[in-house]
């Protein structure tokens, strides 16, 4: 029974001085070495894991190594390589969740016959445009096309024609912006002074269109009210050392990612964030943070981790999160670029002859929609961009 009883605890003990990252050492006498761990996942899998420039493994996969400072770099075939400097502490296991973008992005028409003044909604789900078909008459109207169609092919049939060009309409005069909640499109035409209010629930016709310029202002008192509420839902959940910071302009200068544990915020004021707005996790991310605040700058907050990163100045054009990853996207120099949210592996997803104020990532993070000219003077047509 003693002896039982002991090679119990022995083997127990072992197991879980293991689990910690333990391994043991036989330089002079047998002793247990603390280590930590690195869990190296990827997306795709099966890419290879460098530490210090030595290949050591592949993804999906676990690391023992003393600790110490070092730069991990992840590397795949047809993707951007990821590389980070990651500080390993004893008995804590860093979690690195890699997702790998294309090198040699893949670029599919969406639309052929042109698309003029396309608009996404603000639940990042719907882009509206008009069509002016020089060759065909039953293309031209007004679209809609959803970005969460899970159509693995995109071409021009994706978007549903909402209506066709009357004799006295031509919908590529018009320009178009959604309600806050995602569920109306005021079109406007500036030159004729003429605004239809189209409700996306109801299917379109010309017999409910009606001109709703002398109702406009109380359209738009409306929609600031919804605004607001917006505004007010996202701020309720942040930590109230953060709210002070929070430009409230503008629901779009407050954008959380798909799981609601960060948020890209720009600065209104400046000011020190406060430390240990929660306990931080053992597993804190070790990447330099900010707390000294600055105006008019772009920083995104880790609820989990209570860490604060900068990212950059309000000149980054059109800020957003690409769905399912860590990562932004934004515009900058002609390029479509991405970072992740602590401000490492900065990489350009596109550049080219593409419309700044049109490049819309795609609901599930796969690829992004943008305007793309192939050559100059040629018609705009709406282009999916493929980067995962």
């Amino acid at each position: 029974m003693f002896f039982v009883f002991t090679f119990i605890v022995i083997t127990t003990v072992g197991i879980t001085l293991f689990a910690k990252g333990y391994q043991i050492s036989t330089k002079g006498r047998i002793s247990f070495l603390a280590t930590g761990i690195i869990s190296a996942t990827s997306k795709p899998k099966g890419a290879s894991v460098y530490i210090d420039d030595r290949l050591i493994t592949a993804t999906d996969d676990t690391i023992n190594l003393p600790p110490n400072n070092y730069t991990i770099k992840i590397v795949k075939d047809g993707y951007l390589p990821w590389q980070k400097n990651i500080q390993v502490k004893k008995e804590i296991v860093y979690q690195t969740t890699t997702q790998l973008f294309r090198s040699s992005p893949d670029l599919r028409p969406i639309t052929v016959a042109g698309a003029i003044n396309p608009t996404i909604s603000p639940n990042n789900s719907l882009v509206v445009f008009s069509v002016a078909s020089a060759s065909a008459t039953k293309d031209k109207g007004l679209y809609l096309l959803e970005l969460s169609d899970t159509a693995s092919f995109l071409s021009k049939n994706s978007a549903k024609q909402l209506s066709s060009n009357l004799q006295n309409l031509d919908w590529s005069k018009f320009t178009f912006i959604f309600s806050p909640n995602s569920k109306q499109i005021l079109a406007s035409n500036p030159t004729k002074s003429v605004n239809f209010l189209i409700d996306l629930s109801t299917t379109t016709d010309y017999k409910n269109l009606y001109d709703v310029t002398a109702k406009l202002s109380l359209i738009k008192e409306d929609w600031d009210l919804q605004e607001q509420e917006i505004i007010k839902t996202k701020t309720a959940i942040l930590p109230v050392e953060l709210q002070p910071f929070i430009s409230t302009t503008s629901a779009k200068t407050i954008v959380f990612n798909e799981d609601e544990t960060k948020v890209l915020y720009l600065a209104q004021t400046d000011g020190d964030l406060k430390k240990n707005i929660i306990t931080p996790p053992p597993a804190q991310s070790t990447q330099t943070q900010t707390r000294d605040i600055k105006k008019d700058n772009y920083y995104v907050y880790d609820f989990k981790d209570d860490t604060n990163f900068w990212i950059g100045s309000k000149d980054l054009y059109n800020p957003n999160w690409i769905a399912n990853s860590n990562n932004l996207i934004y515009i900058e120099d002609q390029k479509i670029q991405t970072i992740e949210y602590d401000n490492t592996n900065k990489q350009t997803l596109f550049a080219g002859n593409f419309n700044k104020d049109a490049v819309y990532p795609w609901l599930d993070g796969s690829k992004i929609i943008t305007l793309i000219a192939p050559y100059n003077n040629a018609q705009e047509n709406l282009y999916s961009i493929t980067i995962k």
